[in-house]
């Protein structure tokens, strides 16, 4: 009797192995959007006679605004346009986040062209392809610590998000149900990070998920998988209060 139970179970094992395999692989398959041309993201907002406020964003292709239908739908022009409205600055934003960025490239190839750029505020948004290339707990605590180091150091207030909810459309069950919970994991991790270091941390996937997960059609671009130009400024009513806070900290 036991013999069969464990014979049963080891089947239910290997049917679910393979059958996250062939997601997987269709996965690899799809086509996702475009990264080129990028969007050109950046630029003056607001009263240019006001004090500055130099904002900078780092981050993956979200960060860049993929999935926008342009410029000004992509969730980093969004909060420097409600910034300099609401605080009566002149908002300077920088944009500096890639397609394809994980922390460890963030760190390496982001962060460093900061100090330059003088800024009062730097958020950073990352962690989605650290889900899927499964960059291990440690590394991302790791990195994501170094990188926090570096831009307190420029003295600009600093906040942070990390992987949104990861439960893509895109992706069939079981394959999407494992992905949001790899997911909260680099979230969770992510976000111990930056209260520790003491930076503003934005819970962006218990903050916007339930739009995705509820209504996906308008949240999603049109490859299921980068928000659309909804989803974004769902981001960034969740990601703007935290700016606000470690400005007026």
């Amino acid at each position: 009797m036991i013999r069969k139970v464990l014979l049963g179970l080891a089947t239910l094992v290997l049917v679910a192995a393979l059958v996250i395999a062939v997601e997987i692989w269709l996965a690899l398959r799809r086509e996702y959007l475009p990264t080129d041309p990028p969007l050109a993201l950046g630029g003056t907002f607001g009263d240019r006679d006001a004090a500055p406020l130099r904002f900078v964003v780092l981050g993956d292709s979200t960060a860049a605004g993929l999935g926008a239908e342009d410029a000004s739908g992509a969730y980093a022009t969004v909060l420097a346009e409600r910034l300099a409205r609401d605080r009566d600055v002149r908002v300077e934003l920088t944009v500096l986040g890639i397609s394809g960025a994980r922390i460890a490239d963030v760190l390496d190839e982001q962060v460093p062209r900061v100090a330059e750029l003088d800024p009062d505020l730097v958020f950073v948004g990352i962690g989605a392809n650290d889900v899927t290339h499964v960059t291990s707990l440690e590394k991302i605590e790791r990195d994501m610590s170094a990188a926090l180091e570096e831009l307190k150091s420029t003295g600009a207030a600093v906040a942070i998000a990390g992987a949104p909810d990861m439960r893509a459309t895109a992706w069939h069950q079981p394959l999407r149900w494992l992905a949001g919970v790899r997911g909260e994991q680099v979230a969770e991790r992510i976000e111990a990070v930056g209260r520790a270091q003491g930076v503003g941390v934005v819970e962006l996937a218990d903050e916007t998920g339930p739009f995705f997960e509820e209504d996906p059609g308008p949240h999603f671009s049109a490859d299921d998988f980068h928000p659309s130009t909804l989803g974004y400024r769902r981001w960034a009513d969740a990601i703007y209060p935290v700016l606000e806070a470690v400005l007026d900290d």
